[in-house]
């Protein structure tokens, strides 16, 4: 197995995603994690992409999983707030946030907003936004959290 025992913790948020688990496991041995040291997240989202595109019960929001893994154990910073996923999707519209696309080589079309968004939303709607989260860099950190700020909102 390429990932080591590694694995199982860096694509445990592709593994709660995914309906697909052995399908999955599957995928995940393809991947050696040391491919991707000096990538950025396009590079290694379009590549994770290139893996999985043709393979049945793996979407985009798997691919974004895999792709946030492998940048967490890389430490390479998303600068972006990527909105994959029923969850950032409620948060955008709850918080009025207007998405942006990205084309990554041609291939991959996927909405966005920039962290900034989030902070200035959260604020104009005088949501309380705890100073970790308010100061982070981090687009995936960012992108956890409006999913589960948003499981206790509701349209009014």
């Amino acid at each position: 197995m390429k990932t080591c025992n590694y694995s199982i913790n860096i694509f445990q948020e592709a593994i709660n995603h995914c309906r697909w688990k052995t399908v999955l496991q599957t995928v995940i041995q393809q991947i050696n994690i040391s491919d991707y040291h000096n990538n950025t997240f396009e590079e290694i989202i379009f590549k994770i992409y290139t893996i999985c595109k043709n393979v049945y019960g793996i979407g985009m929001l798997t691919i974004y999983d895999i792709t946030s893994g492998i940048c967490r154990y890389h430490n390479i910073n998303i600068d972006k707030v990527y909105i994959i996923g029923k969850g950032p999707k409620k948060a955008v519209n709850i918080l009025n946030i207007k998405t942006k696309k990205k084309n990554i080589n041609n291939y991959i079309k996927i909405k966005y907003v920039n962290i900034i968004d989030i902070i200035n939303a959260f604020d104009v709607n005088n949501y309380k936004l705890d100073k970790n989260i308010r100061n982070t860099r981090n687009g995936d950190i960012l992108e956890t959290f409006i999913c589960n700020w948003q499981k206790n909102k509701s349209f009014i």
